[in-house]
């Protein structure tokens, strides 16, 4: 099993730091990875596209994990999975996509517009939003607006975010995902997913709501969904333990 987290300014592994012994537990090998640009990854200073965490992601799972693996992702990196999973299929076993972006959010296209547009934040207009959002309010800003509540924004998980958006070359991923080069349309790929798979939302996620997994649904009815109350983009850290529950239910019915 290998646990992706998030793509945000201080995401890492940390984020699965509630549910990885769970899964252990459970009987699952559980891995977890920090993609290029987060954590304890190399932050290369240039523009990081999707094509290099998908490619992060294929090689990992090739060469370390060597099998067929269960892939549990969030937000965008479950639209990588959902590529990942169409194109290398041999390699995924199952998926739990966590508020999967891709179809009509964070889908823009990979032209030279969004070379451009990276372009033109590498230099002062760069340094400048890379400085705003670091300030401790923007942090808390778009914090508030992932966790649910001071019960999972704790003072370790603010920490923890400072921490990371403040490294040597941290603003570049920031750069590449303002500017769209994160961005993954899964339009295309998720019909052609035939791994069993699950849907797991926060009930109060706004930016990314649970009305957006209709068009997941519609693809392939076959995936349930599964809405946790009390949580908003981060289920597995805002209710931890209903996350888990639901998770090792929906692979125990596979296994």
């Amino acid at each position: 099993m290998l646990l992706v987290h998030g793509i945000g300014g201080g995401s890492s592994l940390f984020q699965y730091r509630k549910n990885s012994e769970a899964l252990t537990r459970a009987g699952f090998e559980v891995y977890a990875l920090d993609l290029i640009g987060f954590g304890r990854s190399s932050r290369p200073a240039t523009r990081i596209t999707q094509n290099d965490h998908i490619a992060q992601l294929r090689s990992f799972i090739e060469e370390t994990i060597g099998e067929p693996t269960i892939v549990i992702a969030n937000g965008l990196s479950a639209a990588y999975s959902i590529r990942l999973a169409a194109e290398s299929s041999e390699w995924i076993e199952a998926l739990v996509l966590i508020g999967p972006t891709g179809y009509g959010r964070l889908d823009r296209p990979q032209t030279g517009a969004r070379v451009r547009a990276f372009n033109t934040l590498s230099g002062f207009l760069g340094n400048l939003l890379y400085g705003i959002l670091i300030a401790d309010n923007w942090q808390r800003f778009f914090l508030i607006d992932a966790y649910a509540g001071p019960e999972s924004l704790t003072p370790e998980v603010l920490e923890e975010f400072d921490t990371q958006i403040r490294v040597p070359n941290a603003k570049w991923i920031i750069l590449s995902f303002v500017s769209g080069n994160l961005d993954q349309d899964v339009s295309e790929y998720w019909p052609e997913v035939e791994q069993p798979g699950l849907i797991v939302w926060g009930a109060q996620a706004e930016t990314t709501p649970a009305s957006d997994a209709e068009r997941f649904l519609e693809a392939r009815p076959d995936v349930p969904l599964t809405i946790i109350d009390g949580a908003k983009l981060l289920p597995n850290e805002d209710q931890p333990g209903a996350f888990n529950e639901a998770v090792v239910a929906f692979l125990k019915s596979l296994f």
